[in-house]
């Protein structure tokens, strides 16, 4: 049994302040806005060892905890906690700079910051007839790869359609901009941003995005340009300014946008940007433009299968350890899918706790006498079970070439979803059925979602995948 031990001491303050947060109830303001105020002080703090474990607390257990609910009562708590946060920290000696970009919108205070907020929110549509006009669309990421498939890659497939004479900008890292390399008219202005990065980086992050945007719309009048927000996280929910001009700006706000039948983040995307654009009624489904050689690393193992089926499987969860199911669900999986036929295409993923944890199940594969390849630039063998150490682009031309896609609620879900590769995603951990369903892959294959409720067995999770298995 693999044992991963972690010391979660220098996280304690910074967790019992984010239950703290969640949990007091909204009218009780004071008592909020201080707690708020001394988690965010942690989240700055001078110790980088400190600022980097509560700057995580912050994100994933407030912030994605807020978020993940989609309950409409919570979007102004959520904008508020951005607009304290924002004051908390903006006269830090590292965050000057930050401060002086906002006071030069005029947005001083925290009143301010939250009357800015509303009124981006508030619903617009775009001038009929003035599609031609625009010479550059430019969308900021969401920043993390799931939603960028789910949502962002929504937004851009629109906006090639109704602004046909446009040059699209994605603003965003490396890791994103992979998911677009082939498309010619989407171009990525890289911006350093990472899910991990301190609060002090992520705030910084927003200057950079400023003069990025004022170099791009330079020479341009202001009919010449647009800016369209899929909820980006560089810009905290639109409060954050990108543009001299607000009239130019189009947020999308999700919490205000719901509907019965379209409940996934895409759908309402989708149905969003048909509102605010107009254009072709058809849906725009998610989408990705692999590169050449990404497409190219899955046509050869498809290739090397011959007619036997493959299974591509992703066992990450992005830093949430509440989304996985316990031992030995994985390494069950990973048998049932042999059992079943399948070789077994497994992403090794980020950070060295999925790397212990997918290095032990390749040992316990190799273990049964199962050949075992890591999948590159080598000429590796084809296996029964084969390894990808490399990048989620990467891994996504294997997906492409696989029959199946099996993993926790992640990127990857996204990803078949869009290559149209059919999915069973295990969702444990969800905040609330809404969070589920709100992120269940929607695209081009159907996506078989597994609810894990709480003190499901393991060994009942792996009877309702067997059921979902073709």
């Amino acid at each position: 049994m693999l044992m991963i031990v972690k010391d979660d001491s220098i996280d304690q303050p910074a967790r019992i302040l984010a239950e703290k947060i969640v949990r007091l109830p909204p009218h009780d303001r004071a008592a909020w806005e201080s707690a708020v105020d001394d988690l965010v002080a942690l989240a700055i703090a001078a110790d980088p060892q400190v600022a980097s474990a509560s700057s995580r607390v912050f994100f994933r257990d407030v912030v994605e905890a807020l978020a993940d609910r989609f309950e409409p009562d919570l979007c102004d708590l959520y904008v508020h906690l951005f607009c304290r946060t924002i004051t908390a920290s903006r006269r830090t000696l590292d965050l000057l700079s930050v401060d002086r970009l906002l006071q030069s919108f005029r947005l001083t205070t925290e009143e301010e910051l939250l009357s800015r907020a509303h009124r981006v929110r508030r619903p617009s549509a775009f001038e009929a007839g003035r599609h031609v006009v625009v010479r550059k669309v430019l969308v900021p990421s969401r920043v993390t790869l799931g939603a960028d498939i789910a949502v962002t890659s929504v937004a851009l497939r629109k906006m090639k359609d109704v602004f046909p004479k446009a040059e699209l900008v994605l603003l965003g890292g490396a890791k994103a901009g992979a998911f677009f390399a082939s498309e010619p008219r989407v171009r990525l202005r890289e911006i350093a941003y990472s899910r991990g990065s301190s609060l002090r980086d992520r705030l910084n992050a927003w200057p950079t995005l400023v003069d990025i945007v004022r170099q791009e719309i330079e020479g341009l009048r202001s009919e010449e340009y647009i800016v369209v927000d899929p909820d980006s996280r560089f810009t905290l929910v639109g409060i954050l300014r990108r543009a001299p001009d607000d009239s130019r700006f189009f947020f999308f706000e999700r919490g205000s946008f719901a509907a019965p039948r379209e409940k996934s983040l895409g759908e309402l995307t989708d149905k969003w940007l048909a509102k605010t654009f107009g254009g072709d009624s058809e849906a725009c489904l998610p989408y990705v433009w692999l590169s050449a050689e990404d497409r190219q690393r899955g046509e050869h193992l498809r290739e090397a299968a011959g007619n036997r089926r493959l299974a591509a499987v992703n066992l990450g969860v992005g830093d949430n350890p509440s989304k996985r199911v316990k031992d030995p669900f994985e390494r069950e999986l990973l048998f049932l899918l042999r059992s079943r036929g399948y070789a077994v295409v497994l992403d090794q993923g980020a950070g060295n706790e999925e790397l212990l944890r997918t290095s032990y199940l390749i040992d316990s594969v190799r273990e049964t006498g199962a050949s075992v390849s890591r999948l590159g630039d080598t000429a590796e063998p084809f296996a029964d079970l084969n390894f990808w150490r490399g990048s989620l682009s990467g891994f996504a031309g294997y997906i492409a070439a696989s029959d199946l896609y099996v993993g926790y609620d992640s990127a990857g879900g996204h990803l078949a979803a869009a290559l149209g590769v059919p999915g069973i995603d295990i969702f444990a951990g969800a905040a609330s059925q809404s969070m589920i369903e709100h992120w269940t892959p929607w695209g081009k294959a159907p996506a078989a979602v597994i609810a894990v409720r709480p003190g499901q067995t393991p060994e009942e999770v792996l009877a309702a995948v067997q059921e979902q298995l073709p």
